[in-house]
């Protein structure tokens, strides 16, 4: 049977309703038989290394003796066998268990990435020896406690001793940059050996574009995302892009004429503020980066007009009653001579209904 690491898979095992069974497992190369997990009649427990990560139907399904395993680590490489406990000649199931490891891994700018790599280590914590490569250079080494980076990966890297000694080496990249893509692989062992897959290949993306809107007066934040120099630019419609900042999070910032006044950088959380927004300021901010030239993130800005204050409320209320009477006042003046005509053929009109 084949399984994806840390996915599930179920065993399959069946027999005779109300036996007692036990599940055992032999790693590849060793010759000892360890215990899975026992079902016997109304108890189950599981063995070393297993506890948590297995569990069985035959409470609620006599005779259905499998067992389900979840997550699936890659120590769990191997051979599994099923039997009644005491008739060890025939199982009743065996299984040669083979784990599979997704080799291309796609992470956003500035997220962490893991990049997996697997094998059988049998030794201690003292004793690991662990290297990553990428393009024939180090990148990240643990050698008996000891721990070294390649260039541009300094304290951005780092494996658990813990789970390697299961057999998870697998690499996390803190803050991923553009220029951390490419095929890395891993060894251990000395002489060294190769780790499964052969080549984790690393892939970066940008971020997609968000969409704000800020009312006049208000503040615009900008994610930066990335710690390397980063460009910012704006652009209103079709006309060409106006450099906000450029090389924002390394060495002395350098800001446009629409940021000069307004911006603050805040260069630990690698985000850019921009006050007093004004409806002039309506269009996209972009953040690219300068050497590969690739988009890092986008900010898709509309403005609002400001909420009118009580002053301004007022002065318009007035304005309108103005024209009300206004108005009112040249109709009753135009109805006037009508009225004065209409009364020579009739009766006087009273001054009261003018």
């Amino acid at each position: 049977m084949f399984v994806s690491f840390g996915n599930s898979l179920t065993l399959p095992c069946h027999g005779a309703p109300s036996r007692d069974v036990v599940w055992l497992f032999q790693q590849d190369e060793l010759p000892d038989w360890l215990l899975v997990a026992k079902l016997y009649t109304g108890f189950f427990s599981s063995g070393n290394g297993f506890q948590g990560r297995v569990e069985s139907f035959y409470l609620t399904e006599p005779g259905n003796y499998s067992l389900t395993l979840s997550p699936v680590v890659y120590s769990d490489l191997g051979i599994y066998k099923c039997q009644y406990k005491d008739e060890t000649e025939i199982p009743l199931s065996d299984v040669k268990l083979e784990i599979r490891v997704p080799s291309n891994v796609s992470i956003a700018i500035g997220m962490s990435a893991s990049l997996p790599c697997f094998g059988k280590i049998n030794t201690r914590a003292d004793d690991l020896d662990i290297l990553w490569m990428r393009g024939g250079e180090n990148v990240y080494q643990l050698h008996k406690n000891t721990i070294t980076y390649g260039p541009r990966f300094e304290n951005r890297t780092s494996l658990s001793p813990e789970q390697a000694l299961c057999g998870n080496m697998s690499l996390t990249i803190r803050q991923a940059q553009f220029s951390d893509e490419g095929d890395y692989q891993c060894f251990y062992r000395s002489p060294k050996e190769s780790g499964n897959p052969d080549y984790a290949s690393l892939f970066v993306t940008g971020h997609p574009t968000q969409n704000f809107t800020v009312k006049a007066g208000g503040l615009l934040s900008i994610l930066l995302y990335a710690a390397d120099p980063v460009r910012v630019t704006f652009s209103a419609g079709l006309g060409s892009d106006e450099v906000l900042i450029f090389n924002a999070n390394k060495g002395p910032a350098r800001y446009g004429e629409r940021c000069a006044q307004r911006c603050v950088l805040l260069a630990q959380n690698y985000t850019l503020l921009l006050r007093s927004v004004t409806l002039e300021d309506a269009g996209v901010y972009k953040v690219t980066d300068p050497e590969t030239k690739k988009t890092i993130g986008s900010v898709s800005l509309h403005v609002s007009a400001p909420p009118l204050s009580a002053g301004a409320l007022a002065g318009i209320v007035l304005g309108v009653l103005v024209v009300v009477l206004l108005v009112l006042g040249a109709l009753c003046f135009l109805e006037v001579p009508q009225r004065t005509k209409a009364s020579r053929a009739c009766s006087p009109l009273p001054s009261s209904q003018c």
